[in-house]
């Protein structure tokens, strides 16, 4: 068989455009041609990414020629080793940040008043199972609202329908008056792994709040703990960081509402407690329903609780009036040792209904009613011999109020 002849001379395999046309099994010379089409096409785009990108590693110009003295090889090392952070091939008139833009500044003053949040009779039914049943459920405006139940309670499918992510089989959703921004951030948020956490961030900010200024972007990484890895591409962050993103990607928008399911749910400590602090300080500003099953972080950022159980709204109000209305009254006592015929004695009265040992000298003491526990607890102390060192009101905390209300 006779090579073919270009030129008045054969083409020998040193000839990178036979040797990519036998690597893709084409001999003829308009095969030949296609081949020298899609790689001239693809040393274009990899030249014009050049330009419009900032490269890595090297400098504008020596990208260029390596793309154009190793085709296609040098396009491919410039791809994978140098390509700058950008767009990701997404356009916009919008210049690209200045380093002032990128750096984080003092938050302005907020224009528009958080909105408040209404539910009436929301109903949510999957065949024969409710998993919301009539849940009625008024939150205030610039508040900030624990949401908290056991697995399977409805929390998740409440929040879904208040952001609009669901339809409810009945009932209606409102927030204030006129429209308001409603922000979800579910609990476990998921980020295309090639973009970086500025363009995760920034992109949010454009899609829903375009008119909130660039700097926005680099305000909520910072106020998400993120300012030194914003430009490290999300797919090697940790459940933690990505906890965070998806924090900075919810409030970059400046919504009026913040729904946020189980925020803290993957942060070692500090990054626990530095989300915490801000999602304190994001009440007055925004109106936020927080969501956790961490009982502890509920109680001491939120000003207003509810209880949800099998799809009913057991409770909602004020902290204050959870703890007071809801919770058995409990003294701490410190009594001299023995404790054992104490403990034992006042376990037998028919208006106690728990003794706990708290210490070598201490023991909690519940009891049915407060009235009885006013009338009959020093007689029965004194009754049983004990020594009393001091006698106080144990204050009950949200945990031990929460799992009378489920039982």
């Amino acid at each position: 068989m006779r090579e073919p002849v270009v030129w008045g001379r054969p083409l020998r395999s040193r000839n990178w455009l036979v040797r990519a046309g036998q690597t893709l099994g084409v001999s003829s010379v308009a095969g030949l041609a296609l081949v020298a089409v899609i790689l001239v096409g693809f040393v274009a785009f990899c030249i014009v990414d050049v330009v419009r990108r900032e490269p890595k590693v090297l400098p504008r110009w020596a990208w260029i020629l390596i793309c154009l003295a190793s085709v296609p090889l040098g396009g491919i090392v410039y791809l994978v080793v140098g390509r700058g952070d950008g767009e990701m091939g997404v356009t916009s008139d919008e210049p690209a940040p200045t380093p002032e833009q990128r750096t984080p500044q003092p938050s302005a003053p907020r224009v528009r008043p958080a909105a408040p949040v209404r539910a009436e009779a929301l109903t949510k039914v999957y065949g024969d199972h409710a998993a919301l049943d009539a849940v009625s459920l008024e939150v205030p405006a610039g508040s900030v609202f624990g949401l908290v139940g056991p697995n399977g309670a409805g929390k998740t499918t409440l929040l879904a329908l208040l952001a609009g992510l669901r339809t409810p089989s009945s009932g209606t959703v409102s927030f204030g008056a006129g429209s308001a921004r409603v922000a979800l951030l579910p609990d476990t948020p998921h980020f295309d792994p090639w973009l970086t956490a500025w363009e995760v961030v920034d992109l949010a900010r454009r899609l829903v709040g375009p008119d909130e200024p660039t700097a926005r972007t680099g305000e909520a990484i910072a106020q998400a703990g993120l300012a030194e890895v914003a430009d490290r591409r999300v797919g090697g962050f940790s459940r933690g960081m990505l906890q965070r993103l998806g924090l900075a990607a919810t409030i970059v928008g400046d919504p009026d509402v913040l729904l946020l399911d189980e925020p803290c749910s993957a942060l070692d400590p500090l990054g626990r407690r530095e989300v915490l602090d801000f999602v304190g300080r994001l009440g007055g500003d925004h109106t936020v329903l927080f969501c956790s099953h961490i009982l502890d972080d509920v109680q001491e950022v939120c000003d207003r609780v509810g209880v949800l159980r099998e799809g009913h709204l057991l409770f909602q109000g004020t902290l204050g009036e959870l703890m007071v209305g809801s919770a058995a009254p409990a003294y701490a006592i410190r009594v001299r040792a023995p404790l054992g015929p104490v403990i034992e004695a006042i376990a037998a009265q028919p208006w106690v209904t728990a003794v706990e040992q708290l210490g070598a000298e201490e023991i909690r003491v519940t009891a049915a009613s407060l009235d009885e526990a006013e009338r009959h607890l020093v007689p029965a102390l004194a009754a049983a011999g004990a020594q009393v060192i001091s006698l106080t009101p144990a204050g009950a905390d949200l945990e031990r109020v929460f799992l009378e209300l489920v039982r």
